[in-house]
């Protein structure tokens, strides 16, 4: 493998209501098979919602890839991999505002992800949540563990 392969996941019970809270999940494979696993709870502060615990796994993943190696990006959810693909581009041009002239949910994150993406090999893929993927379905558990507020990072060395 020449790639970090991250799969990304949110979670967030609740979500959209005023008793919600968020956790963010994400499990990292480096090129030479050593797996770390992150997660968190989405800051009390910030907006409690399933898509911007999504955005913060991918976020504080990324951020863990050391400089100069490709980065695959693997979540089930379309928000993130349409809004990395597809979508950034137009939200940009039109100064952080969606097509209906509203504004972009989580602009600070995906800003910080975009500035990323200028000075990274980052590619995004999507995956179907819960169809068995182990790496989706680990940063899902991990994601669910973040939104009860643990912190995780366990880094697992590949056999030698």
């Amino acid at each position: 493998m020449t790639t970090y392969n991250i799969y990304v996941d949110g979670a967030c019970p609740n979500n959209g209501k005023p008793n919600a809270k968020a956790g963010w999940g994400a499990l990292l494979i480096n090129p030479q098979g050593d797996t770390l696993e992150l997660a968190g709870p989405v800051p009390f502060d910030q907006t409690q919602t399933n898509g911007r615990a999504e955005l913060l796994a991918a976020l504080m993943a990324i951020r863990r890839c050391k400089p100069g190696m490709p980065i695959t990006v693997i979540s089930d959810s379309d928000y993130v991999v349409k809004g990395a693909t597809e979508w950034l581009p137009g939200w940009k041009a039109r100064g952080w505002k969606k097509a209906d002239k509203k504004p972009v949910e989580h602009a600070d994150l995906w800003s910080l992800i975009d500035q990323l993406m200028q000075t990274r090999d980052i590619r995004f893929l999507w995956v179907r949540g819960h169809s068995g993927n182990a790496g989706n379905e680990r940063a899902d558990a991990l994601a669910c563990r973040g939104a009860r507020g643990e912190r995780i990072e366990a880094l697992t060395k590949a056999a030698s």
